[in-house]
């Protein structure tokens, strides 16, 4: 200890005293971040802290773009073609929709693609089910979530805990 450095090394405490090198404080030492990994993620799930990561999804003019032409395929097959098409891929992650434009719906937390049970019960029924309660009440605002959410996700998604994003 001294009251003026005495060389390289040497480093000043609170009290304005000077210390040699081998006094000197171990540093902190600051957790290294791995990078996260792209969507989809490799077998398992990731850790929480890679959860928080927002992959790259559909645009809120892609989700109503999706949305439009999900009504329009609706109405010209007579609800039952849509119904058969969509039982058939609803597997894949996507619907009528979705398939034409080249979107598909994956699980938010693993990025892994809906499976049908996910798809049908989750995020047609369940989800379906809440937002025939909510939009209506919201005067149809709800259907514009995309525009301000942060990861581009309607109230469906919020429900099913999933996300759309480019096939």
């Amino acid at each position: 200890m001294s009251d003026t450095s005495q060389g390289p090394g040497w480093w000043m405490a609170s009290d304005n005293k000077w210390y040699p090198p081998e006094l000197a404080p171990q540093e902190q030492l600051q957790p290294q971040v791995q990078p996260l990994p792209a969507y989809p993620y490799a077998a398992g799930h990731p850790p929480a802290a890679q959860v928080q990561q927002h992959p790259v999804t559909v645009s809120p003019w892609g989700r109503l773009g999706a949305y439009l032409l999900e009504s329009l395929l609706i109405t010209v097959t007579l609800v039952i073609g849509w119904l058969i098409w969509a039982a058939i891929i609803a597997s894949q992650g996507q619907t009528p929709a979705k398939r034409i434009l080249g979107h598909r719906v994956v699980m938010q937390d693993t990025g892994q693609t809906a499976g049908f049970a996910r798809m049908f019960w989750v995020r047609g029924l369940l989800a379906g089910l809440v937002a025939s309660v909510a939009i209506p009440i919201t005067l149809g605002i709800l259907l514009f979530m995309p525009f301000w959410d942060k990861t581009n996700q309607n109230l469906w998604d919020k429900v099913s805990g999933t996300r759309v994003v480019p096939s």
